[in-house]
């Protein structure tokens, strides 16, 4: 039989605009030990948990990729765009929003499919992400770094993202996930007249 832990207490360690941290201490009914667990929780979440949206743009048959400078890891990451969801957004509006904002590209909401949902780090992250493709974008403006660490965003045909993922020069598991969720959906997507180079 599985015992569910219980927690025995919750100490808040430090917050910012948009996480609160926890330490926690759980205990698990029948066992003497008490677990300790670090908990990152965003303040803004929807009942599922859903906080966020990553997006992988797909414009000309190529997969777009922004480069980001990331603090935590001191360097450069290529990674699809992604973001919180703003307070009463559904999770497509958010998805559609951070395209633009991040790329200056759109994509009609009958082309940005839904790949499913990922929790980033479940042993840590009290949070989930919905993860999608936008089929069939189109550049309303040129790219233009909005956000602090926006470096560039270019467009990748299949080859050279892999080669970009061989290389270790894509690492971000949104971006890994989303490509591979979009690889395993690519015969319905086909039946929609999707085609990638």
């Amino acid at each position: 039989m599985k015992q569910t832990p219980i927690l025995a207490k919750r100490r808040l360690a430090c917050e910012n605009s948009r996480f609160w941290i926890f330490l926690d201490d759980l205990e698990v009914p029948g066992c003497s030990d008490v677990t300790d667990y670090l908990v990152v929780a965003p303040k803004h979440a929807a009942s599922d948990l859903v906080t966020g949206v990553a997006i992988l743009p797909v414009a000309d048959g190529k997969f777009g990729l922004l480069k980001v400078y990331r603090h935590a890891i001191r360097g450069d990451s290529w990674e699809i765009p992604r973001g919180f969801i703003e307070n009463g957004e559904s999770d497509l509006t958010s998805a559609a929003r951070e395209l633009e904002e991040e790329t200056g590209l759109v994509c009609a909401h009958d082309q940005i499919k839904s790949l499913g949902f990922i929790t980033p780090d479940a042993g840590i992250l009290a949070a989930r992400v919905h993860v999608y493709a936008a089929l069939r974008c189109i550049r309303i403006r040129p790219y233009v770094p909005r956000e602090f660490g926006h470096r560039e965003f270019c467009l990748f045909s299949s080859v050279a993202f892999d080669q970009l993922t061989i290389r270790s020069e894509i690492q971000d598991p949104y971006t890994l996930i989303a490509r591979y969720k979009l690889s395993q959906t690519k015969q319905s997507l086909e039946e929609d007249g999707f085609t990638a180079s």
